[in-house]
């Protein structure tokens, strides 16, 4: 009777090289991800407002308000996990474009309160709106149980980052 051929899991292949071999790869891949035509014309054409494009933090600024109607600027911070100064920069130019309205709080005037104007609504619904179409497309070919492990497996190494970060800000003190 011939060998049975079984697939090597990760103890079986771990070695010195394996980690970095597979860490490439990843990197490799999410560079390729970055630099696509299509998340470029995403970060064009999709996130674009009265013709001016949208950062990075000031989409996910906007979102998160919209989302959640009226929120503190530290609590913005907070959740975006960002510096308040890198998020006061995110959305001043939102509040110029009157995205957001940026206001003191009445009943404690030492917060800044945030609110998404209709304007800020209507482009945030339609970033979502677009956002799905693409998705839609660009996933169509897939598999649908590999579209929920494609997903599944990005939560699980975006939580990994996360932890290795802490345990990395936790021995730094």
């Amino acid at each position: 009777m011939p060998d049975r051929i079984t697939t090597p899991v990760w103890g079986d292949l771990q070695s010195e090289s394996e980690p970095a071999v597979i860490g490439d790869r990843l990197i490799d891949v999410t560079r390729r991800f970055l630099h696509t035509k299509r998340r470029e014309w995403n970060q064009t054409k999709l996130y674009t407002v009265d013709g001016q494009g949208l950062g990075v933090a000031q989409i996910d600024a906007l979102e998160v308000v919209a989302q959640h109607g009226e929120m503190h600027m530290n609590q913005l911070a907070a959740k975006l996990r960002l510096d308040p100064s890198t998020v006061t920069r995110a959305i001043n130019p939102l509040v110029e474009m009157q995205l957001l309205k940026r206001y003191t709080d009445p009943a404690n005037r030492r917060y800044v309160v945030l609110r998404c104007t209709p304007s800020g609504e209507a482009a945030v619904g339609r970033f979502v709106e677009e956002r799905r179409r693409v998705m839609r497309e660009t996933l169509d070919p897939m598999d649908p149980a590999r579209r929920l492990l494609l997903v599944e497996l990005f939560e699980e190494y975006t939580a990994l980052l996360e932890q290795s970060q802490a345990k990395r800000e936790d021995a730094a003190g």
